[in-house]
């Protein structure tokens, strides 16, 4: 009996790579099929490993989405290929371009602006019921990409001016002032949103002020460190991603007293 050619290519993929193989060719496929038309076109399914699906996205927001639909997604998998995909974890960033395709040019700062957004988004997200995130999410982005100009240093919105009106006005908020205080002496922080921000903001000038201050009085006296390294444990917890002072770091791990 002939073969057919839908019949014909599984069996070369099967020869090719061994059934395993064929079935994670199979799960990466059907992603188009699971997602759904509507996201098909600005997601690829990258990987299957372990029986976890990657899956890369363009940005947080549709991160967000996927992840509240995730446990469909799993359903719709298990399905079609029982066993097989476990888990689903989703990766923000830009299909890759063919080896011999031109390289494309630094998007500059409009990327910049577009994923501040998007994490902006998120943030009120957040703080909606669980069934209102992806509507909150998907308009808060469509309110802030109508906005103009470059992302405020501190609340990351889209502003002519920096800090944006918003911040400008909080800066100078007593509450705002008092939330820094406490953020400063490692405090935990009462107020939220914005206005939380703009206290961090502050906080972290007066410990990073502080820092630099104590740091050639703490180079001549031993006694001064574990209190420099104190300020840098405070920092770190409010900003966990940020470098400290170059050489406020090298003299706490001279001295082994990196920050808790």
């Amino acid at each position: 009996m002939p073969w057919r050619l839908k019949e014909l290519i599984p069996e070369a993929l099967k020869r090719a790579g061994g059934k395993e193989r064929f079935k994670r060719g199979m799960v990466l496929a059907a992603w188009r099929e699971v997602v759904g038309p509507g996201l098909a076109g600005v997601t690829e399914a990258l990987a299957l490993e372990e029986g976890t699906l990657w899956v890369r996205v363009p940005d947080p927001v549709v991160a967000h989405q996927l992840t509240y639909h995730r446990l469909l997604l799993l359903r719709r998998y298990e399905e079609r290929f029982p066993g097989m995909v476990k888990e689903i974890r989703f990766q923000v960033g830009r299909p890759e371009a063919p080896e011999d395709s031109p390289k494309p040019q630094d998007p500059g700062p409009a990327e910049g602006v577009k994923l501040a957004q998007s994490r902006k988004a998120l943030a009120l997200a957040e703080q909606a019921p669980p069934e209102l995130r992806d509507k909150v999410a998907r308009a808060a982005l469509a309110l802030f990409r109508r906005q103009k100009g470059t992302p405020c240093p501190i609340c990351q919105t889209p502003s002519e001016t920096h800090p944006c009106p918003t911040c400008r006005r909080l800066l100078q908020a007593p509450a705002v002032r008092k939330e820094a205080e406490r953020l400063y002496r490692g405090k935990p922080p009462r107020l939220q949103g914005e206005a939380f921000l703009v206290a961090r903001h502050l906080a972290r000038e007066k410990l990073l002020q502080a820092m630099r201050e104590l740091y050639p009085e703490a180079l001549r006296e031993e006694g001064l460190r574990p209190l420099l390294a104190d300020l840098a444990r405070r920092f770190r917890a409010l900003f966990p991603e940020e470098a400290l002072p170059v050489g406020v770091q090298s003299l706490l791990e001279k001295e082994n007293l990196p920050p808790p």
